[in-house]
């Protein structure tokens, strides 16, 4: 994702807010994309996308 969103931090009492803005209008799918695989790291489900193996699978 370098350099195709501007990112902007926010620090909130319980923890942080961060907003992903793309930089291209053409850029926005693929953003969103990366906010919702950063949203399952962080949370915990860890369910790897379709076509994305996660390393266990592709050893």
């Amino acid at each position: 994702m370098h350099g195709m969103a501007d990112v902007k931090v926010e620090q909130t009492r319980t923890g942080a807010l961060l907003r992903l803005t793309a930089k291209n209008p053409g850029q926005v799918e693929e953003v969103q994309r990366m906010a919702e695989g950063m949203q399952r790291c962080m949370s915990g489900s860890g369910t790897p996308q379709q076509g994305h193996p996660s390393p266990s699978e592709s050893r």
